[in-house]
């Protein structure tokens, strides 16, 4: 069963994902000065496209009951990312992608299989409830600290962010990584696991969740069946236009600008 204000969402980050993109090339690649991006409003919108994917993707994780759904799915989206990262190192090193979203989506999907069991005995509000304070406690982990932003409150041991891949993946960034769009395992699951623990609490206040009706099926409340056809459209094609989209964007800047492609 789809859920079609789920896919409106999607639709509607992957909007607001391609219109950041292209903001992004006209700064960093056509030179346009746009001092508000380069700071806190460009953070936040940035911020705000991350933050809806992974919740939506840990929401989503939850109301597929197929072990091998889930598996196959994770590794196409894993797939994806690494795609990304060698498109990258070929033709754009100077922007490389390692850990980018689509592999940490694709990662978090393949992680959770063997704890399912574990998180079903999880209370769905305190699951929920833990998973936000623990992103908020280990958002800045990357920068060597546990804190929220502005907020640091305990530095950790610099021993802990020296093992290069393998850390940089865990979230302990050594000093030489670099990436351009780099999310980590660690905060970034627990905000995963909060959009997880968010759809089973619905799916619990549903009334036909524990209807005999149901057969087994997971069933969200009416309202998200209702959503705007257009949206949905590009959200059932989310991944597809996720890799096509930024060399789409450079070509048609290239074309408008009447400038060389970076690649």
């Amino acid at each position: 069963m789809r859920y079609h204000l789920l896919d409106t969402l999607r639709g509607l980050t992957l909007i607001s994902m391609i219109l950041y993109h292209t903001v992004w090339d006209l700064v960093f690649e056509f030179h346009l000065d746009l001092p508000w991006y380069r700071n806190t409003p460009g953070y936040l919108w940035q911020q705000s496209i991350c933050y809806g994917f992974i919740l939506l993707s840990g929401f989503c994780y939850a109301l597929n009951r197929s072990w091998f759904n889930r598996f196959s799915r994770g590794l196409i989206i894993l797939s994806a990312g690494c795609l990304i990262t060698l498109a990258t190192f070929w033709f754009m090193p100077e922007n490389l992608i390692i850990f980018g979203i689509l592999f940490f989506i694709g990662a978090a999907m393949l992680l959770l299989l063997p704890l399912e069991e574990l998180l079903l005995s999880f209370n769905s509000s305190a699951g929920l409830s833990f998973s936000g304070l623990l992103f908020l406690l280990t958002r800045n982990i990357n920068k060597g600290w546990l804190g929220f932003e502005n907020f640091n409150w305990y530095l950790l041991p610099s021993s802990w962010y020296q093992h290069s891949y393998l850390g940089s993946f865990l979230g302990f960034k050594t000093r030489e990584f670099y990436s351009l769009d780099y999310y980590s395992l660690l905060p970034w699951i627990f905000l995963y696991l909060a959009g997880y623990f968010l759809c089973r609490l619905l799916l619990e206040k549903s009334p036909r969740y524990h209807t005999p009706e149901s057969q087994g099926q997971l069933t969200l409340p009416p309202f998200f069946q209702k959503g705007w056809e257009p949206l949905n459209r590009l959200g059932r094609r989310s991944l597809l236009l996720y890799l096509i989209h930024q060399p789409f964007i450079l070509l048609c800047l290239s074309l408008v600008f009447k400038h060389e492609l970076p690649w």
